[in-house]
């Protein structure tokens, strides 16, 4: 659409990135768009050439977007003939560059990020607006705790496609941009590894209605956005038809863990959490599934607890568990695991171990020795909220 913000609006976006190309007026339709789904491809990593492919799937299918849906993609990879665009689709104009960049930047950086996306929002007015962070992931963990670990993406600054290393972004920082971007996003979708936490969804409730990931690692591959496109800008059954789509993917041949958090319910679990929690004095981890192994090869990731499995094996499966129980899927109504997933460790066990107690969704449980982790999770406002504050 056209890009009708004034000169002197935009000169504090031209400045913080130091982006010196744009591009003509786009005459796109200034009004009737209900929902604008925007992909956040951080690729300026090893992941660069499935960046480029999952790009080509959403070229391959903008046709699926309905007449009132748009798809705006912000796109950095490790290209050097490109510099990072702003991309828009919709099934009446097709494909236009919205934005080009004239230099390089850093994707993870929070005023790049906070910028960017407020550009596509004033850029493309809309009813509603869902977001979906593309790139490597790390959940919860802290930017740059050791070597290899990405909370929310990784931004080489170098061109790389062998590098994970460079700037992250933590969690906080993440809630900080999207707080001050001021949209209420519908959805956000991680199409990344190890997002799908119980201490992301809780941090993040604010500025989404529900959060669709997974607490493991996902093929390099991701999501197909070709298949999944009309998804996307589905209205009352988004969160269960994307959820449900993206495993579909997967079910029959890779494996995949993922599920769909609702955020109205969270406050809910938290307390009903609580509850279970007040009545323990340890939080022993035996025979609980995970989603990662605490060793070298992983690069000391803590494991990934699932939920379900957690509170079960402290509770037992009586009258405390069952309420629990009915909390955690009143606020996870949609959750899919297959026996087994892909894993580039080979130290991780990636097998469902406890079948019957799967949330498909993880929480951090505090281990004695690991005193950098457990200092940096109580950060977390889930830490205190569910109780975890009451630590004997």
């Amino acid at each position: 659409m056209a890009i009708f913000a004034t000169v002197k609006r935009l000169l504090p976006f031209f400045l913080a990135l130091l982006c010196v190309a744009c591009h003509d007026e786009l005459n796109y339709p200034e009004s009737g768009t209900r929902r604008v789904v925007i992909v956040y491809m951080i690729g300026e990593n090893s992941l660069s050439s499935s960046a480029q492919s999952d790009l080509n799937e959403i070229r391959a299918g903008y046709s699926q977007i309905p007449d009132d849906g748009k798809v705006v993609v912000y796109f950095d990879n490790s290209r050097t003939d490109v510099k990072p665009q702003i991309i828009a689709f919709d099934n009446q104009l097709g494909e236009q560059v919205e934005f080009e960049y004239g230099t390089d930047v850093v994707s993870t950086d929070s005023l790049t990020m906070q910028n960017t996306l407020r550009y596509i929002v004033d850029a493309n007015p809309a009813d509603e607006y869902a977001l979906i962070l593309w790139s490597h992931g790390s959940g919860w963990i802290p930017a740059n705790r050791v070597a290899q670990q990405r909370t929310i993406g990784v931004d080489n600054g170098s061109n790389s496609t062998s590098s994970n290393s460079g700037t992250e972004m933590d969690i906080s920082t993440l809630r900080g941009v999207l707080e001050e971007v001021g949209v209420h996003w519908q959805y956000i979708m991680y199409d990344a590894c190890f997002m799908q936490c119980i201490e992301v969804a809780y941090e993040l409730r604010e500025v989404t209605d529900w959060s669709i990931g997974s607490p493991a690692e996902i093929p390099a591959a991701g999501a197909d956005y070709t298949r999944l496109m009309p998804y996307f800008f589905s209205e009352e059954t988004f969160a269960a038809d994307i959820t449900q789509q993206y495993f579909n993917l997967y079910s029959g041949n890779y494996g995949l863990i993922i599920s769909a958090i609702r955020s109205d319910q969270l406050s809910a679990l938290a307390r009903a959490t609580a509850k279970c929690l007040s009545q323990l004095s340890d939080f022993p981890t035996d025979g609980i599934q995970k989603y990662c192994e605490y060793t070298s090869s992983t690069g000391w990731k803590p494991e990934y607890f699932d939920m379900a499995s957690a509170v079960y094996h402290w509770t037992g499966d009586g009258e405390t568990y069952q309420m629990w129980e009915e909390a955690l899927y009143a606020a996870i109504p949609y959750r899919y695991a297959t026996s087994t997933w892909l894993t580039a460790y080979n130290a991780v066990n990636s097998t469902v171990t406890d079948p019957d107690h799967c949330a498909s969704a993880s929480m951090y449980v505090p281990i004695e020795g690991r005193d950098a982790d457990n200092a940096a999770w109580r950060q977390y406002e889930w830490y205190r909220d569910a109780g975890y504050a009451l630590d004997k």
